[in-house]
């Protein structure tokens, strides 16, 4: 049968969304694993670890929320509207 099997645009775009939206929900859930470990923790170089690590995941929600925004124009213009 023609086209069967076959991603369209849209398919993989919303696909790529999904994938994108988890990957945010997995970096965020990392950031307040790792800075609650930095305030439970009394070894300081632990410490300094945990918050270094949480920046990095920091880094990677800006990444995925770009884009995010490049792919979804609606969701692009709600963040717009929330840092006016």
């Amino acid at each position: 049968m023609e086209g069967e099997g076959v991603m369209h645009y849209d398919d993989e775009r919303a696909t790529l969304l999904e994938m994108l939206r988890e990957d945010l929900i997995g970096e965020l859930q990392a950031i307040n694993q790792y800075e609650r470990h930095a305030r439970m923790t009394h070894n300081s170089q632990a410490r300094q670890l945990f918050l270094e690590i949480a920046d990095d995941e920091k880094h990677h929600v800006a990444e995925l929320m770009r884009m995010i925004t490049q792919l979804d124009r609606r969701q692009a213009e709600e963040m717009r509207k929330a840092f006016m």
